[in-house]
């Protein structure tokens, strides 16, 4: 029963945000965000657990809760007046309009209400609000101009064992964005205003001192100005900066951002950047304890185009080997490869791991991506500046070819990889040597070697290891 009450109100969050045009802005590689937040719901409700945020997801009015959460909701109500409007977050990891988080210190997690009043299309609220002797109230409201909320996120920025709750105000437009820092301070929230625009931003211990920091990273309208990133410490109720540093000029828009591990014991954050061209490039960026300033070993001032990174294929930074360590991707171009400069299958891709210690680079592994047919190929070592690749987009087949660097030329073929329909694979009593190294609900993923007997050949056993499905291009 409970099963199909939930499936009706997922089938209404989604009719409301269908009418309502409510919808939130999220990248390619998160294209299944939405229905992890609904397993997450579903387990949620059915377990009983009482996180708020997960109510004020189903429905853009939540229904009206009981218990301990009907007085929040009542003083919520109170505060914002009828037909308010929740006003949910569009980028980071917190995509609730009503949020708990320990705030104060206490045993009690404290909540946080973003919200806009009936006719106010200018300007949001938040609300935080204390369970204090089985009631609650209201310690801290603030409003700021802004037509919506880009981000929420927390940290301890002061070191006191308490979090700080970090708001990045945006607009429609989608462009940069203001920042508000909330400490909660003699039995009340407070607000320090950061007076500097933003386009990305990541809260993490950048110095190793125990307590966070704020980075951010700006474009300007010019893009022929340089982009700047700066980091910012909390000093008693002051926002500090500790550094800035500038880099690339021509960019359009930051692709994402990671934080976490750039370096064995350092932590940074890659930046993937779109250039106004189109190409993309990864800029990698910390703080150099010793030196007290912020570094970026992969931007070179004296010549910008050098960017290692610097690629026409659309790729994304991660820690490809889930090792804690973010690596970057370096593209070069196959050898004999004729296609277009920005067919995926012609490139390798070279994951590669800085380090901060000697400043050199590190190749983790190379991979052939194929986002047309949904897989990736990690090259084994022998195949390593050996081999080129054909592809037949009608045919859905990629070969792979020895290539001989003296003459220029392809030689023989090593392997071939062929999409098939379920159906064909099925009904096709002679595959050709075919074998089958991976699937999805659609078809069919596998392999066939033309030169078996070659020096360069690898056993299927080693090649079905190196297979990694991928999100195929809509």
């Amino acid at each position: 029963m409970e099963n199909g009450i939930l499936y009706i109100k997922i089938m209404k969050f989604q009719a409301i945000e269908r009418k309502e045009g409510e919808c939130i802005k999220q990248r390619k590689r998160y294209s299944g965000w939405l229905v992890l937040v609904l397993v997450l719901a579903a387990s949620v409700l059915l377990s009983g657990c009482s996180v708020i945020g997960l109510d004020a997801q189903a429905l853009m009015h939540p229904p009206k809760p009981t218990g301990e959460k009907a007085g929040m909701y009542a003083l919520l109500k109170s505060k914002a007046g009828k037909n308010f409007t929740l006003k949910y977050p569009t980028a980071g990891e917190n995509r609730s309009a009503i949020i708990q988080h320990n705030l104060c210190g206490d045993s009690h997690k404290e909540t946080v209400a973003l919200y806009q009043r009936k006719g106010d299309d200018t300007a949001v609220s938040i609300l935080f609000t204390a369970l204090q002797n089985g009631k609650w109230k209201d310690i801290g409201s603030f409003t700021h101009p802004a037509a919506q909320v880009d981000r929420i996120c927390f940290g301890d920025l002061n070191g006191d064992g308490q979090d700080e709750t970090i708001v990045g105000w945006g607009n429609s437009a989608g462009s940069a964005s203001l920042i508000s820092v909330f400490y909660y301070k003699n039995g009340k929230m407070n607000e320090l205003k950061l007076d500097q625009t933003y386009n990305e931003l990541a809260v993490m211990d950048f110095d190793g001192d125990g307590k966070k920091e704020l980075l951010t990273a700006s474009i300007p309208a010019d893009s022929e100005q340089q982009f700047v990133a700066s980091l910012f410490r909390l000093k008693g109720d002051a926002l500090q900066l500790m550094g800035s540093i500038r880099m690339d000029t021509g960019l359009s828009k930051f692709a994402d951002l990671l934080s976490g591990n750039v370096s064995k014991g350092q932590l940074g954050v890659l930046l993937d950047c779109v250039q106004t061209n189109g190409r993309e490039l990864t800029e990698l960026i910390y703080w150099n304890r010793s030196k007290k300033m912020l570094c970026a070993p992969l931007y070179n001032a004296q010549s910008p185009q050098q960017n290692v990174t610097l690629r026409d294929m659309s790729i994304a930074s991660g820690d490809v080997n889930n090792d804690g360590n973010l690596e970057f991707p370096i593209v070069t171009r196959l050898p004999g490869y004729t296609g277009a400069s920005s067919d995926d299958v012609g490139n390798e891709v070279q994951w590669t791991r800085f380090d901060a210690a000697s400043g050199n680079y590190t190749l983790v592994s190379s991979m052939l991506i194929n986002t047309r047919d949904g897989y990736r190929l990690l090259l084994p070592d022998k195949w390593k500046d050996t081999i080129t690749t054909k592809q037949n987009v009608s045919a859905r087949r990629l070969t792979i070819y020895v290539f001989n660097s003296a003459k220029g030329t392809m030689e023989s073929p090593l392997m071939n990889v062929q999409i098939f329909t379920k159906k064909e694979w099925d009904s096709s009593k002679n595959k050709n040597g075919y074998k089958q190294v991976a699937a999805d609900e659609n078809s069919i993923t596998a392999v066939n070697f033309p030169s078996p007997n070659h020096k360069l050949a690898v056993p299927f056993a080693t090649i079905q290891r190196c297979f990694q499905p991928i999100a195929k291009d809509s």
